[in-house]
């Protein structure tokens, strides 16, 4: 049984093995097929998932069962059952045949099995059939990256989420806190292109739109009437490329439009903005 160890290999590592019966019989997840007595086979499967004696393992065959994740060829970890509860997914010999199906008993006491793909009719079961319960589905062997191992992972993904650090939320400058800090850093701006720093700083924080460079200078206009310097929407666009087009915070020399001295004066005046804001 070597091909049905190499698929779990990955997954038994650490937590060890034990040997469970295998039934080389392809159990229809579809139409009914006929099944008759086969020899079990031994099988390694992980420990963690190996509960007692009574479980066992097989195939299943076709795809009826898809909706819940079972598909042709899935090795499945069935465990004997005395007693058989709404929603079980068992293993079902009717009249002979064997179905993998979701057992289910209506508020009107129907029993029925029922397939999880809609190109399959559910199987009502009468008195006068011949039904035996071999067992339920315990656990899909070929899904396990599906099934355990996601819930393990995401739970610690959940936990690891809990304990990382909360970013601050930042909170939008009011026009008055905005309009005194241009005020304050219009020392720090040596030409109008270089209005772009506080610019970029004001859309970073949420004051103004990304690129709403025609309501930037209208409000420097309006705080600075006076200004000899005043900054134009179409010289703020030409000089917002590179990674002046991006958050101040991404700026950096080697890949602005400008470099040396040139940059660092869009720089001063930013910073400047920066460390007026609240």
């Amino acid at each position: 049984m070597i091909n049905y160890n190499q698929e779990l290999n990955y997954y038994c590592g650490e937590v060890g093995y034990s040997l469970v019966p295998f039934y080389d019989v392809a159990i229809s997840c579809g139409l009914p097929n006929e099944v008759g007595d086969i020899p079990a086979e031994m099988i390694r499967v992980p420990g963690d998932c190996y509960d007692g004696l009574e479980n066992y393992t097989i195939r299943a065959k076709g795809d009826s069962m898809i909706g819940v994740n079972i598909h042709d060829g899935d090795l499945l970890m069935m465990k004997k059952i005395d007693q058989v509860h709404n929603y079980d997914i068992v293993l079902a010999t009717v009249d002979g045949e064997s179905l993998l199906k979701t057992y289910y008993q209506d508020d009107k006491g129907r029993h029925w099995l029922v397939p999880a793909n809609d190109n399959y009719k559910p199987i009502l079961l009468t008195e006068d059939m011949d039904l035996y319960f071999g067992g339920k589905v315990v656990y899909n062997m070929s899904q396990p990256r599906d099934s355990r191992s996601n819930i393990f992972r995401r739970i610690e993904q959940y936990d690891q989420e809990q304990l990382a650090p909360k970013p601050k939320a930042t909170r939008v400058p009011t026009q008055e806190e905005v309009e005194e800090a241009i005020k304050w850093v219009e020392p720090y701006v040596e030409g109008a292109r270089h209005w772009l720093g506080p610019c970029r700083v004001l859309m970073d924080c949420g004051f103004i739109l990304k690129d709403d460079f025609d309501t930037f200078c209208h409000l420097v206009n309006y705080v600075l009437p006076h200004l000899e310097r005043k900054p134009t929407k179409g010289e703020l666009s030409r000089m917002s490329s590179f990674c002046f087009s991006k958050p101040f915070k991404e700026w950096t020399d080697a890949k602005a439009p400008v470099h040396g001295e040139y940059y660092l004066k869009y720089v001063r005046a930013g910073k400047a903005m920066l460390k007026k804001l609240p």
